[in-house]
């Protein structure tokens, strides 16, 4: 279980995750050998199962950003997996929702011509809600 340390440590990786050990080792006042052996343990525990890097989805032409709650039809489910897996680049994050959706989808378009060839193979398969991304705060 991980205690405030590791806590503060993982915050700083979130912010960051290319933050130098020694200055994440400032930050949470330890040794940058002590970091590096939290890290590594975080590591080996799965609690830190990967690093990402956020990008400015304007700058490599995917402007239309949006959020689709889905409610796949019975019996569609495999329909509905294998539409979202051919548009899978299209799409930053899958998540399987509780409430009146099944899923979620973040995905992030090259313009709304792409998004509405998705939305009409989408509607054969289940019922969506588009919400639209405005802007990142």
């Amino acid at each position: 279980m991980p205690d405030e340390t590791d806590i503060a440590i993982i915050k700083e990786l979130n912010r960051d995750s290319r933050i130098k050990t020694s200055h994440l080792a400032e930050l949470v006042h330890l040794s940058a050998p002590a970091v590096a052996a939290r890290i590594q343990r975080l590591e080996d525990a799965g609690v830190i199962t990967k690093y990402t890097i956020e990008v400015d989805l304007d700058k490599v032409d995917l402007p239309r950003q949006v959020f689709i709650q889905v409610a796949v039809q019975d019996r569609q489910h495999a329909a509905y997996l294998q539409l979202v897996k051919s548009h899978h680049n299209d799409f930053r994050h899958h998540y399987r929702t509780t409430g009146s959706y099944d899923y979620m989808l973040e995905g992030a378009f090259h313009d709304r011509h792409v998004l509405n060839d998705f939305l009409l193979a989408l509607g054969k398969v289940a019922r969506y809600q588009v919400i639209d991304v405005i802007d990142d705060i």
